[in-house]
């Protein structure tokens, strides 16, 4: 008997006979991907029926790594990021009235972008690597924060840089000599930089408000000690280059029927220091000395633009003689009476005794274990706490005589916010002026993981105070005295675990791929 093998074309029909090609595209579809299987040999047309699949191809040792990767790398580079937003989302934590519209508001703390002054030691290209890396995580994070949450406001605690302070300005000289080559043209460079990570990515989730709100802020002009140095090593010439980039320092604004001040403490904190230069603390202290002043202003200033008038009074459209103007009085601005709930924004915490527990969200020293029988946490906690100790261009805590004449002269201080830690810490003093009950003040987590926590963070504020033409709050009688702010701490991804998963992945599949090779 004579036989042939029947051969088949690229479709799988047998040769000689009609071409069966689909019309449609999904029939397209499935035959392309059965002429891509047949070329690598998964796929086999001129086989029996039950054997023109080849899984043992499918499922070979190359191909099963090569998914495991590509999952892991998905889920270290996309996804975990992605649900650890998910997880902050507001209306998950909010509980406000059905019909409010508060304020969200975002703070970042301790970005302190690595430069040459962070690990000055770390050969290349290690030290490369690391800067971005850092870089990468950070604008990440941010713009992730900012297309899923898209918070009203987002205002940053300070510590932009990591160097800032030792890169020369305008002739002046860092007090270090291993960074006195380094000069505006770096500083410039990094600034630059910043922007690319933070400005360039503010409008990631659109640039319009949400419904009730006026408009969106992003607010970076307080200073840390890595900015400008601390107390009598501030230079003025660092700090004026940071102010001409960044804004003051030390501000009034009203945001969501909320007064929060921002006080320059890093520079204040030369005030009673036998090196400190009076030109570093005094405009700060000024600043202080009509911060009351200057809350009723702003207050009446938002009052009047919530009821559609101008923000401040017109001046009259005449002609005064010379012999007048002695005589002709300015326009003067109305002042109010009212007053919001007053947020205190400060780099360096405020002082607190020594081993004042900072609560079971701190990252680094979780509360110490109670003795048995004990059902208060341990106070004092030195392991919890923040320790209170200083040394070259930083102080863990401001002094207390330093966090007094804060707490007095801005008044009725109800909340307060601050850096320079990296870590979480939430205390309530009562040992200075308060608006009642104490001053409750957050210190928020560094938003990069290069700053010695493995879990950075940023924490979100939401605050629903609606108020009168005259300032005054207007709740239902059973909202009546509740806190105007509701917080939350929001934990980014452990990128130190995510190496070091991958380090374990790569280790397994190199051990695979050499018991594959000596087995074969």
């Amino acid at each position: 008997l004579n036989s042939t093998m029947t051969s088949y074309d690229d479709w799988g029909n047998p040769t000689g006979k009609p071409a069966r090609k689909p019309q449609d595209f999904v029939g397209t579809a499935a035959e392309s991907a059965k002429l891509f299987l047949a070329k690598t040999g998964v796929y086999m047309p001129s086989g029996s029926p039950g054997h023109r699949w080849n899984f043992r191809r499918v499922f070979s040792v190359p191909n099963v790594l090569t998914a495991i990767w590509v999952f892991y790398l998905y889920w270290g580079e996309r996804s975990v990021f992605r649900h650890s937003i998910n997880e902050c989302q507001w209306d998950s934590w909010e509980s406000w009235p059905e019909d409010a519209t508060p304020h969200r508001l975002a703070f970042v703390a301790d970005p302190q972008l690595v430069d040459p002054h962070t690990y000055p030691g770390r050969p290349w290209p290690l030290s490369t690597l690391t800067t971005d890396y850092t870089d990468q995580y950070l604008r990440r994070t941010y713009s992730s924060l900012q297309t899923s949450l898209h918070p009203d406001t987002v205002m940053f605690l300070g510590d932009l840089f990591d160097g800032g302070r030792e890169w020369t300005a305008d002739g002046s000289k860092s007090p270090e000599e291993q960074w006195r080559a380094y000069g505006d043209n770096f500083w410039l460079r990094e600034y630059d930089r910043f922007g690319k990570i933070f400005f360039a990515h503010w409008g990631d989730g659109g640039m319009l408000p949400r419904v009730g709100q006026l408009g969106r802020k992003i607010i970076a002009g307080l200073p840390g000690n890595h900015d400008l140095g601390f107390a009598a090593g501030v230079r003025m010439n660092v700090r004026k280059r940071f102010q001409a980039y960044f804004g003051d320092g030390s501000r009034i604004d009203v945001i969501g029927n909320h007064t929060i001040v921002s006080v320059d403490t890093v520079s204040l904190s030369a005030l009673g220091h036998t090196a400190g230069d009076e030109q570093i603390w005094k405009p700060v202290q000024e600043f202080l000395d009509g911060a009351q002043a200057e809350k009723k202003r702003v207050v009446a200033r938002e009052l009047r633009n919530q009821r559609g008038l101008p923000p401040n009074p017109k001046y009259q459209h005449g002609v005064i003689d010379t012999g007048d103007l002695a005589k002709a009085a300015l326009p003067a601005m109305e002042t109010s009476e009212a007053e919001f709930p007053t947020i205190l924004l400060t780099h360096v915490p405020l002082y607190r005794g020594e081993g004042t527990p900072c609560g079971p969200l701190r990252e680094h020293w979780p509360p110490s274990t109670p003795p048995k029988g004990q059902t208060e946490p341990v106070n004092p906690d030195e392991r919890n706490a923040i320790a209170v100790r200083g040394g070259y261009q930083y102080q863990n805590v401001l002094t207390q005589d330093v966090s007094k004449d804060i707490t007095e002269k801005i008044g009725n201080i109800a909340y307060a916010f601050s850096g320079d830690d990296h870590d979480y810490c939430e205390v309530v003093h009562r040992g200075y002026p308060s608006a009642g009950g104490g001053i409750r003040e957050i210190t928020v987590k560094s938003m990069s993981w290069a700053m010695g926590v493995r879990k950075p963070g940023f924490v979100m504020l939401s605050m629903w105070n609606p108020v009168n033409e005259h300032g005054e709050t207007v709740v239902s009688k059973l909202d009546a005295g509740k806190p105007t702010i509701q917080s939350h701490l929001c934990l980014l991804p452990d990128q130190l675990g995510i190496f070091i998963r991958y380090g374990i992945l790569l280790g397994l599949s190199l051990l695979t791929l050499l018991i594959r090779a000596a087995v074969l």
